[in-house]
């Protein structure tokens, strides 16, 4: 399978602080579209994605089907859509979902097609600056199983103001006309970004003990790992949990963005999307997670390459942690991974601020715990550098990098 990276790059030299963006960013605030909750074992995440403002495409009479890969299967499912960043309200008059056949392919599973409802109705009209839940759905899933989610788009906005998510590292595919559930093969165009679908949750067939949020950048997002491949350390992450006792797993849901920063918000990369700050975007893309019980932060690389004072990423780390813990979530603090080459990467102070930050991950307390994606991935005979081995780019972990990043983490973090 083919690879497509997405890569944060900087210019030697290029280091500027950004100014404050121009408009505000709106953050999506969910509202549950069911009428009552109904019986049964609580919601778990087992999929999420951290919604941006993208520009383009268009859609209006369209249908998308989008492939999500959920970390814990369970015996029924409930899907959240997003329009936090629209600039006008999105109708859907159709939502399906499916088991799919293959990751990368529109092939649905035989009789595994479910009409998704809203309030018991079939459409939905997601107000901007919202998001909504969808009525349960009984659609029983294993783990590693993917879904498909079709939404029939009628009204979908404004292109230059869309709600989506940039790189979801696989093939999402577009078909003309209304065809949410069709088993049939209209869908001849694709993009590379979910639209809308921010969350799957699952009513847990065993008991899962709730979801770890990984909050980061785009080595988290994925950036180098299998086109259509689910390799991320978060996907492996997950099926390290998933090998556990039933009692020990959780859902694992990632809320990477390319180019993201603890501190400054960003519309200079990552596509054509926005790179709203950790800061900013930890209450939706973490403490608004369904069952969250873990925070694995694993953000401050790129601060660092725009010069972010080591002392103000802490101070922005720590009260990311802290409102976390005000939560009832624990926090695992991930260290920085190294940047450094012969020319183009960080330089000697820009190395001595990420020393200084993951001296400070590795010893004060503020976490629950700590992943040393640092000492994972970095180069015995060069500290500074990723090995070789592991080196996507300089900047990136390939896939054994991602995999070494995963198997750092000691299980017993999540108890």
């Amino acid at each position: 399978m083919s690879s497509r990276p997405r890569a944060v790059r900087w210019r030697a030299g290029l280091f500027v602080a950004l100014a404050a963006l121009a408009a505000p960013f709106v953050m999506a605030t969910p509202v549950a579209a069911s009428a009552a909750p109904s019986a049964g074992p609580p919601w778990t995440g087992a999929w999420a994605t951290s919604p941006q403002r993208e520009v383009g495409p268009a859609f209006s009479n369209q249908t998308l089907r989008m492939l999500v890969h959920p970390t814990i299967g369970g015996s029924s499912l409930r899907i959240r859509l997003s329009n936090g960043f629209g600039d006008r309200d999105v109708t859907f008059s159709a939502v399906s979902v499916a088991r799919a056949v293959a990751s990368g392919a529109p092939d649905l599973v035989s009789g595994s097609s479910r009409r998704v409802t809203f309030h018991g109705r079939n459409t939905v009209t997601v107000r901007t600056g919202t998001a909504v839940f969808s009525d349960p759905v009984q659609l029983s899933f294993d783990y590693g199983q993917d879904l498909a989610v079709d939404l029939y788009v009628t009204a979908g906005g404004d292109a230059s103001a869309i709600t989506g998510h940039d790189a979801a590292q696989g093939t999402q595919f577009v078909a003309a006309g209304n065809h949410a559930g069709d088993t049939g093969l209209p869908f001849t165009g694709t993009v590379n970004s979910w639209f809308w679908l921010d969350g799957v949750d699952v009513r847990p067939s065993h008991s899962v003990r709730g979801s770890i949020v990984a909050l980061g950048d785009s080595i988290t997002d994925g950036a180098y790992t299998t086109w259509n491949g689910n390799d991320r350390w978060t996907d492996i992450l997950a099926a390290r949990l998933h090998a556990l006792p039933s009692h020990r797993q959780f859902g694992v849901l990632n809320q990477g963005i390319g180019g993201n920063q603890v501190l400054t918000d960003r519309t200079d990369c990552c596509g054509a999307g926005t790179s709203v700050s950790g800061l900013k975007r930890e209450r939706q893309d973490v403490r608004l997670q369904t069952g969250v019980r873990y925070l694995i932060l694993a953000d401050g690389i790129n601060d660092i390459g725009y010069n972010a004072d080591a002392d103000a990423l802490i101070a922005g780390m720590r009260t990311i942690a802290e409102r976390a813990r005000r939560a009832g979530i624990r926090v695992v603090g991930a260290t920085i991974t190294p940047y450094g080459c012969d020319a183009g990467c960080f330089g000697v102070e820009q190395e001595a601020t990420r020393q200084k930050v993951n001296s400070w991950i590795r010893t004060s307390r503020v976490f629950d715990g700590v992943a040393d994606f640092d000492a994972a991935i970095r180069d015995p005979q060069n500290p500074s550098q990723v090995r070789p081995d592991y080196q996507a780019d300089h900047l990136h972990p390939n896939i054994l990098g991602q995999r070494a990043m995963a198997d750092s983490i000691d299980l017993n973090l999540f108890r």
